[in-house]
């Protein structure tokens, strides 16, 4: 089957999910979830198979830059979101994304992917300990929006295929660094903020954090593993140990009262 048409099925599947989770679990759960590699990950797997291996390992620090500056647009999000609605909020998020990524863009060639991966452990934990605080507003009304599921469905999609058709041209540092750029979470946070309130949006990107960690885990793995084992393997080991981290983080994050 043609990638652009496995694109199709599987991330309107992946976005459905995700929000019934969010829905019947809590945004934390959804959030959680969300932080796995379901965006990101195929990006990488189509740019490997239609690129080659070592287009896909040279774009993963790109990645890792974009998940400092991703990690920037939801503090900038809630930050701004707190006193704002959700357009203006993530306007302000992705100033921080772009801001991030034109000045850490000029480095990504200079340092390797054991530096960037140590740099977005650390702004991840940090965001982490430190996320903005949000008042919770027990007088908000909740709001229901119809179609709610197949818009972001369509988002997401959209999104996916646009930065996979574009990676050949746009190189593979500024297609690693747009990677992680925060489609799923700004679905998450617009649709969110609307119905529910900051407060919730800031419980999802407290989730999303937590499973972001796993997820700088499993770009390490792709770039190390990926030149020897090839792509089959090493995506099987990066998920898996992707998994095994976000569940055992879930727990000691839930223990310390950090999500």
């Amino acid at each position: 089957m043609n990638s652009f048409y496995i694109k199709l099925l599987i991330m309107p599947t992946v976005v459905a999910f995700v929000t019934m989770v969010s829905k019947k679990w809590g945004n934390s759960i959804g959030g959680i979830l969300a932080g796995l590699p379901w965006v990101a990950g195929p990006i990488i797997l189509f740019i490997a198979i239609e690129q080659g291996v070592d287009f896909a390992v040279n774009s993963i620090p790109g990645v890792m830059v974009g998940i400092i500056g991703w990690s920037f647009f939801c503090i900038a999000y809630v930050l701004v979101g707190r006193k704002n609605n959700a357009l203006i909020s993530v306007l302000a998020g992705y100033v921080a994304y772009a801001t991030v990524g034109f000045a850490l863009n000029p480095f990504v060639a200079y340092l390797n992917v054991y530096i960037w991966f140590a740099l977005s452990l650390l702004v991840l934990f940090l965001g982490l300990v430190f996320f903005p605080k949000v008042q919770e507003h027990k007088a908000f009304s909740i709001r229901i929006l119809r179609f709610e599921i197949p818009l972001r469905m369509i988002i997401i999609t959209l999104f996916v295929i646009t930065i996979t058709f574009l990676a050949e041209r746009l190189g593979p540092t500024w297609s690693g660094i747009l990677t992680p750029f925060p489609v799923m979470t700004t679905v998450l946070a617009i649709f969110t903020h609307y119905t529910q309130g900051i407060y919730q949006v800031r419980k999802i990107y407290m989730g999303l954090f937590t499973g972001s960690l796993g997820f700088a885990f499993f770009l390490f793995l792709q770039a190390v593993l990926m030149p020897i084992y090839g792509i089959a393997m090493a995506f099987v080991i990066g998920i898996l140990v992707d998994i095994v981290l976000t569940i055992a983080m879930k727990f000691v994050f839930s223990k310390y009262k950090l999500i």
